[in-house]
């Protein structure tokens, strides 16, 4: 049996993502593993995209086994996550070494649009199996309600991405040399990163393409009519190649190329100085006061 159009979709993002996890890992070498550094965000996407369209290929060779229908159900659903979570990851590498750093509002305000991506990851894994697992209408309207939720919730972190991008942008003078090629990495993603987040509220709100029938789940296609062309098996698949999965790889391509050619290692870190002229400088108490060299911020 021969796989139908989003099928070969998948086929094709297995391919196409397989170089981006290895270039992911070595741009997360590169830059760093850590969490708030963004990079390893590009590695677990494409863990999500390559474990997603191998379940889709799957499914479509065996339509009876619902266990990988679910799966890659999931991994379309919550891909957008590890996605905006590397962009909150590289603003706050933008960030690094400048009085940003130090800026209460900015720090906690990530935090929290981080915490709200992880809510929003959590509901959409969740109503993925809890919809895979449902057995009654209302165990289906309860798994949508959460990923409904869940969708709302990547609403506000990509509006809280932009947000910040823009208080980046008012503070550019502040932000070291290299770590400004981020930040013009970051915008270039950010309309990519619209449409993409655009075509997740709509696919959620489509009709579902299942029904439950004296407590068994069966394939119900929706009409190609309003939402129902943004379906997960809506045969309008041109939308969801280009809103979907061409804007995503997009903005991936896009943060791979910045970091290949962004030395971010050679933007210095901040300098200590005394009151007295010597190299170190400590507040009433012990602590070390930084002291952020301002021709750096200003140096192209």
């Amino acid at each position: 049996m021969g796989l139908d159009a989003r099928g070969n979709i998948a086929a094709a993002e297995i391919a196409l993502y397989i170089p981006v996890l290895l270039i992911g890992v070595f741009l997360a070498l590169r830059h760093g593993f850590k969490r708030e550094a963004g990079w390893v965000f590009l590695v677990v996407l494409s863990i999500v995209r390559i474990i997603g369209g191998v379940t889709h290929v799957l499914s479509e060779h065996d339509p009876s086994n619902s266990t990988e229908r679910t799966i890659y159900s999931i991994m379309e659903a919550a891909g957008l996550s590890p996605l905006l979570t590397a962009s909150l990851g590289f603003l706050r590498t933008v960030t690094q070494y400048s009085p940003l750093e130090e800026n209460t509002l900015l720090t906690r305000g990530l935090r929290i649009v981080g915490l709200i991506g992880t809510i929003g990851l959590a509901l959409a894994i969740s109503g993925g199996v809890s919809a895979g697992d449902a057995t009654s209408q209302s165990d289906l309207n309860s798994a949508l309600t959460q990923r409904h939720a869940g969708v709302i919730l990547f609403i506000v972190m990509y509006a809280g991405v932009v947000g910040t991008t823009i208080f980046c942008w008012q503070s550019r003078s502040l932000i070291l040399r290299y770590r400004r090629q981020l930040l013009i990495g970051v915008t270039a993603t950010l309309p990519f990163l619209g449409i993409r987040v655009l075509y997740s509220v709509l696919s959620s709100f489509s009709p579902y393409p299942l029904q439950i029938v004296d407590g068994q789940q069966v394939l119900s296609i929706p009409s190609n009519s309003g939402l129902g062309k943004f379906s997960t098996v809506s045969s309008e698949w041109g939308l969801y190649l280009i809103m979907s999965v061409l804007m995503e790889y997009i903005a991936v391509i896009i943060y791979v190329v910045v970091g290949i050619i962004t030395p971010l290692g050679k933007d210095a870190p901040p300098v200590y100085a005394k009151e007295d002229g010597s190299s170190e400088s400590y507040m009433m108490g012990g602590s070390q006061q930084q002291q952020y060299p301002q021709q750096q911020y200003w140096q192209r």
